[in-house]
């Protein structure tokens, strides 16, 4: 499979984006100035291209909605440079991507440690820019104005009086000359933002993707998701384990199969858009948060169909919600609308969620998963024929779904 690495990129930017709930483009922001300040020193196509998508994947270490918090709101905090391990390990997964792992694994290393280390000047220059540029964004934030060309020069007095300690004196020299032009600003509302970053989601760099490699890269997104919140850990490689499993035992080819493991992988990717407190929530979730939960399975659909060759992935993943009488969610779907890949999905999230401990309830017994899944075939909300399949290998679909 041929795959557009920039839709890819900027998809695995949108998830991470996510996590901001509210304050959802940081990376994208950081991305632009970025590819700014690289032109401005004069850079190739390709190191200013290489830069914009490190500004992209900065923070793929950062999956908590509190740690995002972090991110916006302090200049620095104890463990800062935590996430920046995590998401170096997570670039270090996909050969595409694994040359950014070292500038994101020091993007939140001050200048007066990272002058010291034995690293290339390359690695200083990008890593040291990344952090710059990511305070920046910061300071922006939290300007008490109402636009972000007008809190600029508190945002420069601030880097100016942290150059030297935490930001590299060249640098802080090309973004304060970028930054007088009043367009480097406002181009960073969200009303203009759209606009520089479809230009660079239109490149057309291919990259040829195996099954393998289609998984590496749908292990790297469930990884972010899964790494959210204790209760959501392990959940989507339970489900792809499942989904594939049952997709075998329907003796589906393989290509289908592999396809069905990347679907369910992904198919929770929109909660990284529900903030930790509603997922960690141990009573019954009032009408509001309840409507922010069931928005996950949508976000998860919109990103996803994004990137071409993903089209069938996108739609099978967004159904997991789906029931085939019409009763689920987004898109109240019925059992015309739903294909076997997605009634397996369905039926292998169901099983998995019931199997794990969650805030509001203990792990189900394997008894107890199936007298779920049966009451849901007898009212026509689940596939009856794959209920009994499970009911026929309930133990394997198990060990499957949790690893035990």
């Amino acid at each position: 499979m041929n795959l557009n690495l920039d839709q890819l990129i900027h998809a695995l930017s949108d998830a991470v984006d996510l996590v901001g709930v509210d304050e959802v483009q940081h990376g994208k922001r950081v991305a632009y100035m970025a590819f700014v300040c690289a032109e401005f020193m004069g850079m190739s196509m390709v190191e200013k291209t290489a830069l914009y998508r490190m500004g992209l994947l900065h923070d793929c270490g950062v999956s908590s909605t509190r740690v995002h918090q972090n991110l916006i709101s302090e200049l620095d905090w104890l463990d800062s440079d935590e996430h920046c391990r995590i998401g170096a390990q997570r670039m270090k997964q996909f050969s595409p991507l694994a040359s950014m792992a070292e500038a994101i694994l020091y993007h939140h290393t001050k200048w007066e440690q990272l002058e010291k280390l034995p690293l290339t000047e390359e690695t200083k220059r990008n890593a040291g820019l990344l952090y710059l540029l990511d305070r920046v964004d910061a300071l922006a934030v939290n300007q008490p104005v109402s636009n972000r060309l007008a809190g600029k020069e508190a945002v420069c007095r601030k880097v100016v009086e942290l150059k030297d300690t935490y930001f590299s004196p060249e640098l802080v020299e090309v973004f304060l000359a970028v930054s007088r032009n009043e367009a480097f600003w406002i181009c960073m509302d969200p009303n203009h933002l759209p606009d520089f970053l479809q230009k660079h989601q239109d490149r057309t760099e291919m990259i040829s993707v195996d099954p393998d490699g289609l998984k590496s890269i749908a292990s790297l997104f469930a990884q972010i998701v899964d790494a959210k919140s204790r209760y959501t850990a392990e959940h989507s490689c339970g489900v792809a384990s499942l989904s594939r499993h049952l997709a075998e035992k329907c003796r589906l080819p393989q290509s289908v199969c592999s396809m069905i493991e990347v679907a369910g992988l992904l198919h929770d990717l929109g909660k990284l858009q529900v903030p930790d407190e509603i997922l960690e929530q141990k009573g019954e979730l009032d009408m509001v948060d309840l409507a922010v939960m069931r928005h996950h399975s949508y976000v998860t659909y919109s990103i996803l169909k994004k990137i071409k060759g993903l089209e069938e992935v996108s739609l099978w993943a967004a159904n997991h919600h789906e029931k085939l009488d019409g009763s689920g969610y987004p898109f109240r779907k019925t059992a015309k609308d739903l294909s076997l890949e997605s009634r397996i999905i369905i039926i292998a999230d169901i099983f998995q969620a019931l199997a794990q401990t969650r805030p509001y309830r203990a792990s189900q017994s394997l008894g107890a998963i199936v007298d779920f899944l049966r009451k849901g075939s007898k009212n026509g909300q689940l596939d009856g024929d794959l209920v009994s399949l499970v009911e026929s290998d309930s133990s394997t679909c198990y060990a499957v779904a949790t690893g035990l």
